[in-house]
């Protein structure tokens, strides 16, 4: 695939993958217009997530059958308890008119041209892929998946614990590149790529707009500046692409937004027009398997921006059973502690959630500075900021808190501001603490204001517009202007310019296409240089898919398995696992020619090959796992000949193992 116009029909499955699953299970619960077309996606991750689970269980390879079957199972189980369940039954959801519709559309799909637009700008072709440190597990998690046809979260990351039986690792992400894979056929690069583009231009737009419309109210201008809104902050999508790549948290944050606005229709119904308390809570129940094996991250994310409603909801709760006795009142007080303590103590039992307090990013920013880049959206390495945007989302703040039952937004837009200063602006142990759920990981807490930024700054523009259009009379009466869809495209217009005039896109983009460049020479900012690649894509002329290639994960030797199917000795750097031969390897490979153990655990592990990329070693070289002495003297020794080279990476065969020459 040399273009992106091939990649269209790949993309358009994409599409069908996201949206078909969740379409079927919403129609089944009666759910129809923008909030089925908002809510798709997402009920779409949670079956076909689910269904990975459950395939390997039932012995059925992951393919299009096991979904077809979760989506019939998912969507018999909703049309049953729409049947029997009364609430369900008569909660019809409000439908809102056609043309609301039609411009919340438009400004999705404006929003996905536009990110579009910028990423086939620094991608020539759609098999460029990142050069991040996380980008090697998840594209060898998801070659992982198409070979051994198993996409479940439970065994995903099992190609780096050998010696694990099951461990949770979120496979969401995975599942659904590693499906685009099996029905297109195309490379795991391209999947990743395409995938990423359906969830950043389709998912998060859908995703604001649900939420815009949620808060604010469903008129189509402000539906149609949220749609186009979601492209033009920097550190969301972008940033998460730029750093890592974190595709699971980039699945999990665009999600965000539809289980605030799920939360908020079961809150406070009175206050948000949509669907029943029922029917969102149906929904948030078919919402939430998805967003946990996305990322369960995204769960905090949703808890983080409501914390103030749901603190004065407690609050008030406790006050009104102090006001109707003291027993009543002492009672409930006595519930919540209870409440907080067994939750807490669930949480903390998981050796997933207590990992979290083991990470923590140093303070590179002052903390008043930290937290007027992430305010102006410029978290690093954004440098510039978005005078215009932040004047919009302050706008949107206030016109928010106006109204009624908004009245904890501006709460929660500080408790965002405060996020990034308190990951990049400060070491105190509590701040760890409480930015552990994010790994105290200034890129992924960078990610977060979006969150709630997008629908205040569409809310922002909508006012602004009006203000223009009673300031200025003359202009709005004319022609093109007078009708609702002159305005609209006058509308949509502005948005996009302020999109585009926004210099915190065009330094992301900067940043993104520096990932993505794959240097001539070798490059600390680069998992492999062009020599490397090349002899990458010559492997299949020397080795077959059942050789084991020995290697030093790294120098982006790994790279190897995803893109060119080859089974690695070390599939990723911050293998945790090892099995015992592994580990002999890893220390005394470079004795396989006349050592008789070194040669045994050689050819337990099928090993027949090196692939030497030499000592030029990723940024995080300094992790005394990046130590592989035996495969990094390896190719100097007796056991190993050369067969293949492209500048200064070679590959090399075993020939000679325990002092017995082997067959070629």
């Amino acid at each position: 695939m040399s273009s992106w116009i091939e990649a269209l029909p790949a993309f358009t499955v994409a599409l069908l993958i996201l949206a078909l699953p969740g379409a079927a299970v919403l129609t089944a619960l009666r759910i129809r217009g923008l909030l089925a077309v908002c809510l798709a996606p997402a009920v779409s991750v949670s079956v076909i997530a689910v269904s990975a689970m459950v395939a390997p269980l039932i012995h059925l390879a992951w393919n299009i059958p096991v979904v077809l079957l979760g989506t019939v199972i998912a969507s018999g189980g909703a049309w049953l308890a729409q049947r029997f369940i009364p609430a369900l039954r008569t909660a019809i959801p409000t439908s809102v008119p056609r043309a609301t519709l039609g411009a919340a559309l438009s400004g999705v799909f404006l929003a996905l041209v536009i990110t579009t637009a910028l990423l086939v700008s620094v991608t020539a072709s759609p098999e460029a892929f990142t050069q991040g440190y996380d980008s090697v597990f998840h594209l060898n998690a998801t070659k992982f998946a198409v070979e051994t046809g198993n996409a479940s979260s439970f065994a995903i990351s099992s190609y780096i614990l050998p010696t694990v039986k099951s461990s949770f690792y979120p496979g969401a992400w995975h599942g659904l590149a590693s499906l685009l894979v099996v029905l297109t056929g195309i490379s795991v690069p391209a999947a990743t790529n395409l995938m990423w583009l359906a969830m950043a231009g389709v998912i998060w737009p859908l995703s604001c707009v649900l939420l815009a419309s949620v808060l604010f109210g469903h008129r189509p201008l402000l539906l149609l500046f949220a749609g186009i809104l979601a492209a033009a902050f920097p550190a969301f999508p972008w940033l998460l692409l730029q750093y890592g790549s974190a595709y699971p948290n980039s699945l999990s944050n665009s999600m965000v937004p539809l289980g605030i606005a799920l939360v908020l229709l079961i809150l406070r119904p009175a206050s948000h027009r949509g669907l029943e308390p029922a029917q969102s809570l149906a929904v948030l129940a078919l919402f939430l398997p998805g967003a946990v094996m996305a990322q369960p991250n995204g769960i905090f994310s949703i808890l983080l921006v409501l914390t103030p409603l749901l603190a004065f909801l407690v609050y008030a709760w406790l006050r009104t059973g102090f006001a109707t006795s003291r027993r009543v009142g002492a009672t409930r007080a006595m519930i919540l502690m209870l409440a907080t303590a067994g939750s807490v103590a669930v949480l903390y039992s998981l050796p997933q959630i207590r990992s979290l307090f083991n990470y923590t990013s140093p303070a590179f920013l002052s903390f008043p500075l930290a937290l007027l880049r992430n305010i102006t959206h410029a978290p690093a390495p954004i440098w510039f900021p978005s005078i215009a945007l932040t004047i919009l989302v302050i706008a949107g703040v206030w016109a928010g808190f106006r109204r009624p039952g908004l009245r904890w937004l501006p709460a929660a837009f500080i408790l965002l501001a405060l996020t990034y200063p308190l990951s990049s602006g400060t070491n105190l142990p509590i701040a760890n603490i409480v930015m552990a759920p994010w790994w105290d990981n200034p890129e992924r807490i960078g990610a977060l204001m979006p969150l709630l930024a997008v629908p205040l700054a569409a809310l922002g523009l909508t006012k602004f517009f009006d203000l223009c259009r009673r300031s200025l009379p003359n202009v709005f009466h004319r022609p093109t202007l007078a009708s609702r869809q002159g305005r609209l495209a006058a509308g949509a217009s502005l948005a996009v310019v302020l999109v585009l005039s926004n210099p915190g896109i065009w330094q992301i983009k900067a940043e993104v296409a520096r990932i993505y460049n794959v240097p001539a020479e070798p490059d600390e900012l680069a998992q492999v240089d062009a020599q490397e690649l090349a002899l990458i894509k010559r492997l299949a002329d020397y080795t077959t898919v059942d050789d084991v290639i020995a290697n030093n994960p790294y120098n982006g030797s790994a790279l190897a398995m995803a893109l060119a199917g080859r089974n690695m000795l070390f599939p990723y750097s911050s293998q945790g696992d090892l099995t015992a031969d592994q580990v002999t390897l890893r220390f005394w490979l470079n004795r396989v020619g006349s050592d008789q153990e070194v040669c045994a655990a050689a050819k337990r592990e099928g090993v027949r090959y090196l692939l030497d990329f030499g000592t030029d070693y990723i940024p995080a070289f300094n992790d005394p796992r990046s130590l592989y002495p035996g495969v990094t003297l390896a190719a100097d020794s007796e056991g190993f000949t050369l067969i293949a080279e492209e500048g200064h990476a070679r590959l090399y065969r075993l020939d000679m193992c325990g002092g017995v020459p082997l067959a070629p």
